[in-house]
């Protein structure tokens, strides 16, 4: 039977019907929540300064920031698919201490301690810069993170309906603003000029250092839950999920690829006219491109995509901490918590959270890059010796990732430690933070040759469950 119809069958118990593949209409929701939850305020705002930078070198930094932003984050869904569970499934293989550990530590720092709530500390800035308004008053940003997130919780109530509901409501708000824009500034570019690029390092290096930075591939290990719960709630049978996991994978990272290059273009477009970047130079080109009215469809770009991330991120969060807590607390009741935290820390203020948490963010994020790339790569991967030797690689990555947190904090706070950074500036690739890269490729190579005699495999778990 050909591969392109589609295949229906019957449970002998219940007599409910289930497909193998995905409609296109429900592939394309799918695939614009997706798409919608990683796009967030962070990847709304950071390719329009990159084209900014980018200028004449735009083509080949985009190539960089492809390969980070948009193919690491695909590893990431791979990784969930060959290794057949969740982000908390295929870490826990490798060390169920550490694995808990680790997960425990991300999806805290994705949840209620920053990704979260800095999504809705953007909004609200965005806002501020837009309107101009200052107030010395508290009122009016608690009544702002309130609503905020009394919404994020509707979203979330549901885990099998969120990406329907992101799908069906944000995404179609969020992607006619968005194509507007870009549109407008290729039409109608605020300038025909573009400048010279404003780094001197490779192009391709630079973008991929951009693109590295989004961090989108810790998202991904995320929100493939998340997006599992969608597709079985669309009827798709068990054994098909993962299969369908990938095109909504590709549909969804395909959009992303795509406004990832058209912001950029909307950047080198504007010529050098505007030297502000992030949300002050989206706003100010929108101002440019549509005057006034562009502001307003602006912030609510902004809010839409800010609000698409954290509900990813409640929700992908809260089903991991069920998990965790064994059931013994309930999905709502975890995402009301992560709510209410992220609310009372977002209005600590957009700066204080990026500068005093953001880095605990990227300390995990080189294990986690480890834990992807292991799962896709490996054909054996569930053999006991290589997941020993992936715990290793993990275990070196998070410890030269805290290292170069260290070193990020000694410059935000200005302390007096010259000794470890001559030490870790001497580390290969630190400059770049990568210096991760050498000591993870190291440890696994050694614990595969210290567990030669370590034999048989680890049970495979069926799909995300």
């Amino acid at each position: 039977m050909s591969i392109y119809l589609v295949v229906f069958y019957v449970l002998s118990e219940g007599g409910v019907v289930l497909r193998e593949k995905l409609g296109v209409k429900e592939l394309f929701i799918m695939g614009g929540a997706l798409f919608s939850m990683h796009f967030g305020a962070s990847c709304m705002l950071y390719p329009v300064t990159w084209g900014k930078n980018a200028g004449t070198s735009l083509p080949l930094v985009y190539i960089g920031i492809f390969l980070s932003g948009i193919m690491l984050p695909f590893l990431g869904y791979i990784a969930l698919v060959k290794g057949k569970g969740n982000f908390l499934d295929i870490t826990r293989r490798a060390s169920p201490k550490f694995g808990i550990l680790f997960v425990a530590i991300t999806i805290l720092v994705l949840g209620p301690i920053y990704v979260v709530p800095r999504m809705s500390a953007a909004s609200w800035s965005a806002i501020l810069q837009l309107t101009g308004w200052k107030t010395s008053s508290s009122v009016p940003i608690v009544v702002f993170s309130i609503i905020y997130y009394v919404i994020t919780y509707w979203f979330v109530s549901s885990s099998g309906k969120v990406v329907d509901r992101v799908g069906k409501i944000l995404f179609p708000v969020l992607i006619v603003i968005v194509i507007a824009i870009i549109v407008k500034s290729i039409v109608k570019p605020v300038s025909t000029m573009w400048t010279a690029p404003a780094f001197t390092e490779n192009p391709v290096v630079y973008g991929f250092l951009q693109g590295y930075a989004t961090g989108d591939l810790q998202c991904a290990l995320m929100f493939g839950l998340v997006v599992v719960q969608g597709i079985r709630n669309a009827g798709i049978s068990e054994n098909a999920v993962n299969k369908n996991l990938i095109k909504v994978g590709i549909v969804g990272l395909g959009m992303l690829a795509l406004t990832h290059l058209g912001h950029m273009i909307a950047g080198a477009n504007l010529g050098g006219t505007i030297n502000l970047t992030l949300s002050a130079l989206y706003t100010e080109m929108v101002l440019k491109l549509f005057g006034r009215a562009g502001g307003i469809f602006f912030n609510v770009a902004l809010v839409a995509a800010a609000l698409t991330t954290a509900i990813g991120c409640v929700s992908s969060t809260a089903e991991i901490w069920e998990k965790l807590f064994k059931g013994n607390v309930s999905y709502k009741l975890i995402c009301a918590v992560s709510c209410v935290l992220s609310c009372v820390v977002s209005i600590a203020g957009l700066d204080t959270i990026v500068t005093v948490v953001g880095p605990i963010l990227d300390a995990c994020y080189p294990a986690a890059i480890v834990l992807a790339v292991y799962y896709c790569i490996d054909k054996s991967c569930f053999q006991r010796r290589r997941l020993l030797s992936l715990r290793s690689a993990m275990v070196a990555a998070l410890v030269l990732g805290f290292m170069n947190m260290y070193h990020v904090y000694i410059g935000i706070f200005s302390l007096n430690s010259p000794a470890y950074e001559k030490f870790y500036l001497s580390l290969p690739l630190a400059k770049y933070s990568l210096a991760w890269i050498p000591f993870s490729i190291a440890a696994f190579i050694v614990t595969w040759i210290l567990a030669r005699n370590v034999s048989g495999e680890a049970k495979a778990e069926s799909v995300i469950e």
